[in-house]
């Protein structure tokens, strides 16, 4: 936050004004807002909706976060709404990634995050639970490319696991890959990874937060995508971000298992607590509400044919575009 000699936060309020400004508070945030950068279809990587901020999709989203600004799935009996958004936002993602072809087994299963690094945390975080309680491994070890994102090292840091990029030994419960990896768009060799994992018996975590809704359109439009999801034969776990090509409100990503029996490791339920059951399925126990519902609006509104028809005309401008009609 420093820039020379002269500190960026100087002028910043250090606590509450004595008095309330009221709905004036809304004509600071815009003067704020004029102090941004011009990020309109100029910061790939950062926004990936395109066009001004007020009218079309990003519109649309934002009228949808705002109706669901108050809500919470960590109360389902109160917001039910919230809780179909999320579970129908989780499959439609999972349908796109394998889901409904045989060799998925027909248990994919997962939860909304708040974006990339919480889904791969997540994922982590349920592996090493998963083997422990498979194998015994109580001093775990993951094994990363060089290419795979920070997130592997924050979850590392968190979970207390070895990070290794070494040949697999006993204590490894996970191996990753990435689909693309995001420094240099590359897809690792999933199929060879997921022989690897089968063939050891261990989790393979795929990291499909930048292809997760590229990748499969790509698929559609007749480009030659090597196999990266679920039909992969060893694949236990995937992360998907919506908030970048599903075009959502930014804070929307999905984590995906194959299975309910991996899944059950990344909840945390507490039933002797004084105030009553509590159980949270992700790192943080009160979820916006506002942003699930913003991602299940984006995905509705485009729907297949509208995603395939966006992806063809960022990410391929020279796709066949009657493939998506």
């Amino acid at each position: 936050m420093q820039s020379g000699s002269k500190s960026k936060r100087e002028g910043w309020r250090s606590e509450l004004p004595r008095e309330g400004v009221g709905a004036a508070v809304i004509e600071k945030l815009k003067e704020e807002k004029r102090k941004d950068a011009i990020w309109q279809g100029k910061c790939s990587g950062t926004v990936y909706i395109g066009g001004s901020e007020y009218e079309g999709h990003f519109s649309l989203i934002n009228e949808a976060c705002s109706m669901f600004a108050h809500t919470n799935p960590l109360h389902l009996d109160v917001f039910q709404s919230v809780a179909r958004f999320e579970a129908e936002v989780v499959a439609m993602t999972a349908a796109l990634l394998g889901s409904k072809g045989k060799s998925s087994g027909g248990e994919i299963c997962g939860n909304m995050t708040s974006g990339g690094t919480e889904s791969i945390l997540m994922a982590v975080k349920s592996s090493r639970d998963y083997m422990k309680d498979k194998k015994g491994i109580k001093r775990p070890e993951m094994i990363i490319p060089e290419s795979a994102h920070s997130a592997y090292d924050k979850a590392a840091q968190y979970f207390n696991i070895k990070l290794r990029r070494v040949p697999i030994n006993k204590s490894t419960v996970l191996i990753v890959g990435s689909a693309p990896g995001f420094p240099h768009g590359i897809i690792d060799p999933i199929e060879e990874l997921g022989e690897l994992a089968f063939s050891y018996d261990i989790c393979l975590h795929v990291d499909l937060c930048l292809g997760g809704f590229v990748l499969p359109f790509a698929r559609m439009l007749g480009y030659p995508i090597p196999p990266f999801d679920f039909s992969v034969k060893g694949v236990t776990s995937i992360s998907v971000d919506v908030h970048k090509y599903g075009l959502a409100p930014k804070g929307t990503s999905v984590v995906l298992y194959r299975n309910h029996d991996i899944r059950k490791h990344q909840f945390v339920a507490v039933t002797e607590w004084s105030g009553g059951l509590y159980v949270s399925p992700t790192i943080a126990g009160s979820r916006p509400g506002g942003l699930i519902a913003g991602a299940w609006a984006a995905l509705m509104s485009l729907g297949l044919e509208g995603a395939t028809m966006h992806l063809s005309l960022v990410a391929y401008p020279n796709a066949p575009l009657n493939a998506c009609v």
